[in-house]
């Protein structure tokens, strides 16, 4: 009986050890996670997941809520580190591996859009595109939607991707309006950051996509080369738009050489 105990015992205190050890791994993968709390206490812990009304963290017993009422409100009150695997499936965006990318990509979105850390938020741009490019413009348009539902203030970034969706589809005066309010917010910008130059140089490459659908070269010539002057820090837009104006330039060489004539 004593020694039933015995290994009873050893195999609850092993279990214990094994969780144990669980959590402290998940905590060294994601270690920057934490938040404070209104009396001032931080608590480091690993984000599993946020909705509109608590944070969520990891516990041996499972995920617990944390009132976002109980969290202080002001910058710096919590953290969530990126997480593993989101700088390869980003550049996997970037060499066209769509579905590849989204299978990392779309579980981390789904749980923590709400909250504005700057990965997440690249990363939900990063779903939009890749939907778009694999002619998903439903689910794009279903992630655009929630994303704005959740961060308002990011909703202009996904835009982008959203008219080259309407684009494909020849909707471009839909894509035209759909893009005003990213062009209007370039006006006067001379300070970008990456995400910033990676918005507009899309949009403006869009923008000449659809003016060139519609008929009107000079215009479209005239966004391209917008996205490769002002917006060159997003390369793969800018190659591509540089490309574009070239074989526009090479059109409209002879009808301007006709204008002179006459």
């Amino acid at each position: 009986m004593a020694m039933l105990f015995r290994i009873q015992l050893a195999r609850a205190v092993g279990g214990i050890i094994a969780i144990s050890a669980m959590v402290s791994m998940a905590m060294a993968q994601t270690a920057g996670d934490y938040f404070f709390l209104k009396t001032g206490q931080r608590r480091d812990v690993v984000i599993t997941r946020a909705d509109s009304k608590n944070l969520y963290y990891q516990t041996p017993s499972g995920d617990a809520p944390m009132p976002w009422t109980s969290i202080r409100a002001e910058a710096g009150s919590w953290n969530l580190a990126e997480r593993r695997g989101v700088k390869e499936a980003m550049a996997g965006v970037d060499a066209g591996k769509y579905a590849e990318a989204l299978a990392v990509l779309k579980p981390l979105a789904e749980r923590y859009m709400v909250l504005p850390a700057p990965w997440v938020q690249d990363v939900v741009v990063a779903i939009v595109r890749c939907h778009t490019e694999l002619k998903q413009f439903a689910e794009a348009d279903a992630v655009a939607k929630k994303f704005g539902e959740c961060q308002p203030a990011q909703v202009n970034r996904v835009k982008p991707f959203l008219a080259v969706a309407l684009a494909g589809q020849n909707k471009y005066d839909e894509a035209i309006t759909a893009l005003a309010e990213v062009a209007k917010t370039s006006v006067g910008k001379l300070v970008l950051t990456p995400a910033e130059a990676r918005m507009f140089g899309q949009a403006f490459l869009t923008l000449g996509d659809c003016y060139a659908g519609k008929g009107d070269d000079k215009k479209a010539l005239e966004c391209y080369l917008t996205t490769t002057v002002l917006y060159y820090q997003d390369e793969q837009s800018a190659r591509l738009a540089q490309t574009k104006a070239d074989e526009l330039k090479k059109k409209l060489e002879p009808t301007a050489a006709k204008a002179a004539d006459r």
